[in-house]
């Protein structure tokens, strides 16, 4: 049966804390992964998503656990509060290796480092770099005789325009004072791979 004689089923899924352009294609690219997907298309205005999908190959549950894995809420499921989050947060006894740096900062910790350095430009406020970084921080506990690891707020660094990073989540690999490596909204594998080349 081709395409044109299936029946797809299609869906408006209204989309929680959507607030760049980033955000769009976050949201597409990670429900597109999904087999039995036809289309994905965010409406950034209206904060919803439209998904054309075969329900034989791909289920609603399966679009949704989608979205939610690139770090974003669906406005009708019920979501752990503030105060869980908060209480989670502070169970958590392990330092990480991850620091959060500076503009005045970053020459002494990243450009004059004798050893390999990545980078994670986010913002607190953006889902998918939630996302990120919680993957980061496991990349960075793991590999952490292997490489410096930091962290950079993009709304209150200029360090980002001068390594012009236009969309976040972004990681920027540096050695010897040289940007080596690029990675946009990178998976765990990705960024173990670029830090081990």
């Amino acid at each position: 049966m081709s395409d044109n004689e299936k029946i797809f089923t299609m869906k408006l899924i209204p989309i929680v804390q959507m607030d760049c352009s980033t955000c769009v294609s976050t949201i597409e690219k990670g429900i597109l992964k999904l087999n039995g997907v036809k289309e994905a298309r965010v409406n950034y205005m209206t904060k919803t998503v439209k998904v054309i999908y075969d329900s034989d190959l791909v289920g609603l549950s399966d679009i949704e656990a989608a979205i939610e894995r690139v770090g974003y809420q669906i406005a009708y499921k019920q979501y752990p509060s503030v105060a869980s989050k908060l209480k989670d947060l502070f169970r958590k006894e392990k330092p990480s290796a991850v620091n959060v740096i500076s503009d005045a900062d970053f020459a002494s910790k990243v450009l004059h480092a004798s050893t390999l350095v990545a980078v994670l430009f986010s913002s607190p406020t953006c889902p998918a770099c939630k996302v990120t970084k919680s993957v980061y921080t496991q990349v960075a506990d793991e590999l952490a005789e292997h490489a410096e690891f930091y962290e950079m707020d993009i709304s209150i660094s200029n360090t980002c325009h001068d390594y012009d990073v236009l969309s976040i989540p972004s990681i920027l690999i540096f050695r010897d004072g040289q940007l080596k490596d690029r990675l946009l909204s990178p998976q765990k594998t990705e960024i173990i791979k670029a830090l081990t080349k």
